[in-house]
C-alpha cells in the first residue's frame, strides 16, 4: 500500500483495526483525509491500543467498537454515509486451518462493504502472501488452497484493478497483532495489498473496438494477435481501469457435431423393446388371521385369552424414479405379500412388507375407464395402487369386564384387487414415423448403437426401438423407431391407435419418405392425414421431411417432384449408404436444442395456468 493512493479530502473507513496502530501510522502521515477507524470487539483490555484510542480521539478522529466488517450497513453511525476508500488490514477469523470460514469473511466483507462506497471508490484489503490466490503470490498456492479472493469479491459485484506490495517503511509505527489484538504476531513479509472497484455494466461505449473483425477474412489459424489488438484504438479515452483483450474466434457453424461410437455393437440378436404403456393388476396382501387361544400354567389352566393380533398386509405402490427408463420390467400382476398370523402368548403377527415397483418419471396411473389417477412427474412420488387388508383381532383384543372368556377372533382382511394402465408421457426426443418399409429401422441402425429388426416384409417392427446419438457437447438425444403406419390407421386398422400413440410420446416427429415410390408426396399426406386425425394438437410440433432409399434408380427425379408438391425443407438420405446421415444429425439437434429452450417456458405456462 502506497500513500500515493489516498486523495486530499477523501473518506475513509478502516475495519478490523485490532490495536488501532494503522490508523495512528495513518494519522501521522498528515493527508488531509477524513477517515474513521474502527474495530469488531467491543472493548479492549490492552494498554496499547487504549492509548491509540485516545491519541486518535484527541485528534479527531472518530473511533467505533463493535463493528462487525460484514454487517457495515447496520451500523446506525456507517449506514447514511459513502466512502471513497474502505480498508481492511489481514482480515482473519483466528486459528488455522480455517480457509473455508475465511473465504466466508473476505465474501461477506464485499457484499457489505460495496453498499458503502461510492460510484468510483475503491476497497483495499491486504494480505500475506499466497492467500490470495492471484498471479501475484510468491511462493504461489494451490488455487483450492488459497483464500480466493478475486472470487469472494465477485460477490459483491467488485473487480480486481490492481494488486501491489503492502510498503511497511511507510507505515513504521503499524504493527499487526493476532485474534482479537493478542500479541502474537503475523508473517506479514511480502504481503500484497489488492485494490477492488465496482464492476461496470457493459456498454457500446466502453466495450465496442472502432473496427470490428471480419469472422469471414480471419479463422483461428490466420489471425494473429497483432490484428485483433488493432481493433482497440483509444483505450485512454474510455473510462475503463483495467483492459483484458481475449481473442476468441468462433466458428460460423456451432451446432455440436455427432460422435461415432467407439464400442462395438453387441454380436448377440436379444431384442430390446422399449414398453410405453402397459395394463397391469394389483393385488394388495391379505391381513394375517387373530389367534383364538387361552393361556394354561401349571398353577392356573384358566388364565384368560392370550390370542394376538394378525399383521397388517402389504401394499403395492409405484414410484416414480430415475433407475429405469420403461415399463418393460414391470409385471402384469403384482402381488404383495401377506401379514402373518397372531399366535398364542398375546404374539402378535409381523406386518408384510410393501411391494415397492419403480417406474419412469412422467408416468401416468389410469383406471380401465381412462380416468388419469395420478401422474408421477417427480423424482420419489408414490402411488398406492393397492391397499394391503388390516390384520385381524385376536380373542385377547376382545376380552372385557363382562367377558373375560371371548370364543371369538377376526381373520384378516382381504386386500385390494385393482387394475390399471400405466403410460410414459415422453418416450423419446424424436420419433421416426413412416410407412411400413420406408427404412426407420435401417436408419436407427446407422445413427445409433440399437439394434433393431431389418427384413423386407412389412410390420418388421412391432415395437418401438430406443437409439441414443451422442454429441460432442455431453448431450444425448434419444430416437424412437416406431411401427410403420397404413391408410385408417386413426381407425385402428392394422394396430393403428397403438402406433399413433407413440407418436403421441416424441417430442419432435420425424417424417421417413420411401422416395422411390410412386408419387412419394402421396404417402406424406397420408402420415400427416393419419395424425392429424389422431391428434390435431400432433401437427403442431416440430417436423423434419427425410426422403430415404436415395442410392436406388428414380430417386433424384422423384426427389424433384416431391419438392414440387411439398412446400417444405427435404433432407434426401440412404440410411443404408449412409449418405448425408451428417446433415440429418445436424438437423436432429438444432430441432433438440429448440425443444429444450421451449420446454421449460411450457411448464411454466401450466404451472401458471394450474
Amino acid at each position: 500500500m502506497e500513500i500515493s493512493i489516498f486523495n486530499e479530502n477523501d473518506s475513509v473507513l478502516l475495519v478490523g483495526e485490532g490495536n488501532f496502530s494503522f490508523s495512528v501510522a495513518l494519522l501521522q502521515q498528515n493527508l488531509n483525509i477524513n477517515f474513521i477507524a474502527t474495530c469488531y470487539e467491543p472493548s479492549t483490555n490492552q494498554e496499547a491500543t487504549k492509548k491509540n484510542i485516545e491519541h486518535l480521539q484527541n485528534n479527531g478522529i472518530c473511533v467505533l467498537c463493535g463493528i462487525d466488517a460484514t454487517k457495515l450497513e447496520e451500523c446506525p453511525s456507517l449506514k447514511s454515509k459513502l466512502f471513497d476508500k474502505i480498508i481492511f488490514n489481514f482480515p482473519h477469523v483466528g486459528g488455522k486451518m480455517r480457509i473455508e470460514k475465511n473465504r466466508d469473511l473476505l465474501k461477506n466483507f464485499f457484499v457489505s462493504s460495496a453498499k458503502m462506497i461510492k460510484e468510483n471508490g475503491q476497497v483495499l484489503v491486504t494480505l500475506c502472501k499466497g492467500q490470495g490466490g492471484t498471479a501475484m503470490d510468491n511462493p504461489k498456492r494451490r488455487w483450492d488452497d488459497s483464500w480466493k479472493i478475486v472470487e469472494m469479491a465477485a460477490h459483491g459485484n467488485l473487480i480486481l484493478t490492481r494488486i501491489e506490495p503492502f510498503l511497511w517503511q511507510s507505515f513504521p509505527n503499524y504493527v499487526v497483532t493476532g485474534y482479537k489484538s493478542l500479541e502474537k504476531q503475523f508473517h506479514t513479509v511480502g504481503s500484497l495489498t489488492h485494490c477492488f472497484t465496482k464492476s461496470e455494466q457493459p456498454t457500446i461505449h466502453n466495450i465496442a473496438p472502432s473496427n470490428k473483425i471480419n469472422s469471414f477474412k480471419y479463422t483461428i489459424d490466420n489471425i494473429t494477435w497483432k490484428e485483433i489488438t488493432s481493433n482497440v484504438q483509444n483505450v485512454s479515452d474510455y473510462d475503463i481501469k483495467t483492459l483484458c483483450v481475449t481473442a476468441c474466434v468462433r466458428e460460423q457453424d456451432s451446432i455440436a457435431k455427432p460422435l461415432r461410437s467407439i464400442k462395438k455393437k453387441s454380436k448377440h440378436n436379444n431384442p430390446q423393446y422399449f414398453v410405453d404403456i402397459k395394463q397391469v393388476r394389483t393385488i394388495g396382501g391379505n391381513g394375517g388371521d387373530g389367534e383364538l387361544t387361552f393361556l394354561q400354567l401349571w398353577v392356573n389352566d384358566q388364565a384368560g385369552p392370550d390370542g394376538g393380533d394378525g399383521g397388517n398386509g402389504g401394499h403395492v405402490i409405484f414410484e416414480a424414479s430415475t433407475d429405469v427408463k420403461d415399463l418393460g420390467h414391470v409385471l402384469p400382476v403384482i402381488e404383495a405379500e401377506d401379514g402373518e398370523k397372531g399366535y398364542s402368548k398375546d404374539c402378535f403377527g409381523k406386518n408384510a412388507q410393501h411391494n415397492v415397483i419403480k417406474v419412469p418419471i412422467g408416468t401416468i396411473v389410469r383406471d380401465l375407464t381412462g380416468k388419469i389417477l395420478c401422474d408421477l412427474n417427480q423424482s420419489g412420488m408414490m402411488f398406492i395402487a393397492a391397499r394391503g387388508g388390516a390384520g385381524g383381532h385376536g380373542n385377547a383384543f376382545f376380552k372385557s369386564d363382562v367377558n373375560q372368556s371371548p370364543k371369538i377372533c377376526e381373520y384378516g382382511a382381504i386386500g385390494e384387487n385393482l387394475q390399471y394402465l400405466l403410460e410414459i408421457r415422453s418416450m423419446a426426443h424424436v420419433g421416426l414415423i413412416g410407412l411400413p418399409n420406408a427404412g426407420k429401422s435401417t436408419l436407427l441402425q446407422a445413427i445409433s448403437r440399437a439394434k433393431p429388426k431389418i427384413a423386407a416384409y412389412p410390420f418388421t417392427t412391432l415395437r418401438p426401438h430406443i437409439g441414443m446419438i451422442q454429441y460432442d457437447d455431453y448431450e444425448q438425444v434419444a430416437v424412437a423407431d416406431m411401427p410403420g403406419l397404413i391408410e385408417d390407421s386413426h381407425k385402428n386398422k392394422g394396430l393403428g391407435i397403438t402406433f399413433l400413440k407413440h407418436a403421441e410420446r416424441c417430442a419432435t416427429l420425424v417424417f421417413i419418405i420411401d422416395i422411390t415410390l410412386d408419387e412419394p408426396w402421396r404417402s406424406f399426406e397420408m402420415l400427416r392425414y393419419e395424425i392429424n386425425q389422431f391428434n390435431p394438437k400432433l401437427n403442431d410440433r416440430p417436423l423434419l421431411i427425410v426422403a430415404n432409399k436415395m442410392d436406388l434408380p428414380n430417386a433424384e427425379v422423384n426427389l424433384q417432384l416431391f419438392q414440387e408438391h411439398v412446400n417444405m425443407p427435404v433432407i434426401p438420405i440412404s440410411a443404408k449408404m449412409g449418405t448425408n446421415i451428417s446433415k440429418l444429425l445436424r438437423e436432429i439437434k438444432i430441432l433438440y436444442d429448440n425443444f429444450k429452450i421451449d420446454e421449460p417456458e411450457k411448464n411454466n405456462e401450466g404451472n401458471e395456468e394450474f
